[in-house]
Order: structure tokens, then C-alpha cells, then sequence
């Protein structure tokens, strides 16, 4: 076995974002290559469906220090030449193992004022152990510049990778989820934390009267707190769906009238592209790395944190269907940079490159 590759994103609420998707992806690329195995921690909810598994015995708290105790003696044990830690900091160094860091973007460390004292320094230990890596992986290059700007690191070491999109996310495996919804709607998909804007993005809908479905794992009482922000009356156009499986989300992209994502920052940003890739135009942030990812093939907000802009450019796109075939039609030769062979060729060769 030559590389072991951390999954145990799979086994947190990691597995419902970004990170998820992305570790998701390297196992329906590697998960059947024999030489690859998962790491992941014992217990009931470790993933079906992928190749060679290895468990630690770690405790799931203080992953950065008690990786540094546990790791060591499973690469020795299962001969592994490259670790590739898809999320957490790296363990101490060990002799003869070569080691990977994805960084999927910094926004605690660019908006602090939205996290815990403890998220943060916790993310700062995370990256902070960039310097122990023979190679980062950046999802961007804007998470590679924003990394070099937060943390001296050799320009040398920092590879982007650009994520791949899940090919299943298409019309073609879209199913209808059974409960009911507008016949017209506006789809937002993602976390809900205080980085994603949704705040902005309400006042909004408030002002254009379009129902909006709000697709991802958020929790009741945060659920509760964005919809108070809104007048009463305004509250029944919103619906959050709860998690939804991949098939289902396909057919809520495929049959959104328009797509709309208001984050302040993304190291990558899946949802826009989805949303492409099943045919629905978008209305998204300038911000982070979304016109590097998007490139021509969205409709840009500059000032993320004006609704009037949100309402004014959701509306024109929603009325312009000449510019939502452009933007489709633009997206469509975009894809090809996402593709999964690309994804897995770039990390073939980081993978399995010579020492």
C-alpha cells in the first residue's frame, strides 16, 4: 500500500459540506485502486461502498494531537509511502511517509468575527501545520494566495487542485422528492453559518416575493433565527428542506428557476457549478474564489451585503431568459475544467509521484 488518504470527514458534520463532497469524490475516484486505503475512526458510521479501509483508535476530540500518538504506527504497519490528511492537521513527522494537506479555504482567519475563539485556533493549528507538509493542496488559487497571505509557507509546496464535480449530480439521476413544492422557486444549497449571508440574501426575497428553498442540513433553531429577521407575512416563502440526497438535489437544481448563492467567501463553492451542471443559471457573491471557479458563467454580486443589488440582479436574470441560455451555454465548456478525469489525474500525480 502506498498512500493512505483521511476519511474520517465522512464520520462529521463535515460529511454534509463542502469537505464532504470533496473527500466523497477522491473515494468514488481511488476508492476501488489497491493502492489507496481510507483511514477512519471505529464505530457504526463508518462509509459502505469503499475499497481498503484502516481504522484508528484514536478518540474523536483533539484530532491534531492524538493523530501525532496513533498515525505514526499505522503508516508503519500498512507501509504506507504518502498520508494524505483531507482536512485535519498533520500528525508529527514520520520517517519515510510523505505528506499531503488539502486546505480548502481560510474564512475563520478572514472572518473571525463570525467564529468561535475556539474554532479559530483550532483552524489556525490545522494550517499552521502546512509547514510540516512536503506538498498543500489548494482547491483554488485563491485559497493558495490566501494561505501564503496568513502563513509563511514555500511557494513551492502549494499545488492547485481544482475539485472535481460529481457527474451523478446531473438531470440524468435527478429524482422529485415527494413533499410539495412551488411550481416556481429560487434555490440556495449549503451551510447556513453567518459567512453564507443568508441574512442578505432574505431581505431580498422579502422584496422580489419569490418563493425560496433552502437545501442542506441546518439546524431547527438556526432555521428559526433567519426566518424571525423576516416580516411575518414573508416567512411562507421560505422552506428548508432538510438534507436532501444527491438525486433529489439534482431535480431541485434542474427545475430552479434560478440559482442563488450569497457567500462572503468560498475556497472552491460546489453549488453554483451543480447548478450548471444540470442546466440552471446563477446569481452569486464576488467574493472569494467564486470568480476565479465561475469565471463569465454567473451573474456577480460586487457588494455581497447590499439586498438591493441581490434583488435588483436576481430579478433582471429572472426576467432575461436570453442571458440565462448564455449563461448556461458559457458554463457548459467551463465544466470540462471539473471534470472527474481531470480530478483524478491531477492527484494521480501527486499521489504516486517519485520521492
Amino acid at each position: 500500500m502506498q498512500i493512505i488518504i483521511d476519511g474520517r470527514p465522512l464520520q462529521t458534520f463535515s460529511a454534509f459540506r463542502g469537505i464532504g463532497r470533496y473527500v466523497r469524490n477522491i473515494a468514488q475516484t481511488f476508492g476501488r485502486d489497491e493502492r489507496a486505503a481510507f483511514l477512519y475512526f471505529r464505530g457504526n458510521d463508518v462509509p459502505s461502498g469503499i475499497g481498503n479501509k484502516i481504522f484508528s483508535a484514536a478518540p474523536r476530540r483533539m484530532i491534531t494531537l492524538t493523530d501525532s500518538i496513533f498515525l505514526p504506527n499505522i503508516f508503519s504497519g500498512h507501509g504506507a509511502a504518502c498520508y494524505h490528511s483531507t482536512a485535519y492537521g498533520l500528525p508529527g513527522r514520520t520517517r519515510n511517509v510523505r505528506y499531503l494537506l488539502t486546505v480548502h479555504d481560510l474564512t475563520p482567519l478572514k472572518f473571525p468575527q463570525f467564529f468561535s475563539l475556539r474554532h479559530r485556533l483550532v483552524f489556525k493549528r490545522i494550517i499552521g501545520s502546512a509547514r510540516r507538509a512536503d506538498m498543500v493542496l489548494a482547491v483554488s488559487a485563491t485559497t493558495a494566495a490566501d494561505l501564503s497571505t496568513f502563513f509563511p509557507i514555500d511557494q513551492k509546496k502549494i499545488e492547485v487542485i481544482y475539485n472535481m464535480l460529481d457527474d451523478r449530480i446531473t438531470p440524468a439521476f435527478a429524482e422529485k422528492p415527494q413533499n410539495s413544492l412551488p411550481s416556481e422557486y429560487l434555490l440556495y444549497s449549503g451551510g447556513a453559518d453567518r459567512v453564507k449571508n443568508l441574512e442578505t440574501l432574505l431581505q431580498a426575497i422579502s422584496r422580489l416575493q419569490v418563493p425560496l428553498l433552502i437545501a442542506g442540513k441546518i439546524s431547527e433553531a438556526r432555521a428559526a433565527q433567519l426566518l424571525a429577521a423576516l416580516p411575518a407575512p414573508d416567512r411562507r416563502l421560505v422552506t428548508f428542506t432538510g438534507y436532501v440526497p444527491d438525486s433529489q438535489l439534482a431535480w431541485l437544481y434542474k427545475n430552479a428557476a434560478a440559482f442563488v448563492f450569497p457567500s462572503l467567501n468560498e475556497g472552491f463553492g460546489y453549488p453554483p457549478l451543480e447548478a450548471l451542471q444540470c442546466g440552471t443559471a446563477s446569481v452569486v457573491s464576488r467574493a472569494g474564489s467564486l470568480p476565479e471557479i465561475l469565471d463569465d458563467a454567473a451573474v456577480f454580486v460586487d457588494q455581497p451585503l447590499d439586498a438591493d443589488e441581490w434583488t435588483q440582479k436576481i430579478g433582471n436574470l429572472l426576467e432575461d431568459a436570453e442571458l440565462q441560455r448564455t449563461l448556461i451555454a458559457r458554463g457548459q465548456r467551463l465544466l470540462r475544467k471539473y471534470s472527474p478525469a481531470e480530478f483524478n489525474k491531477n492527484l494521480e500525480r501527486v499521489y504516486f509521484q517519485d520521492k
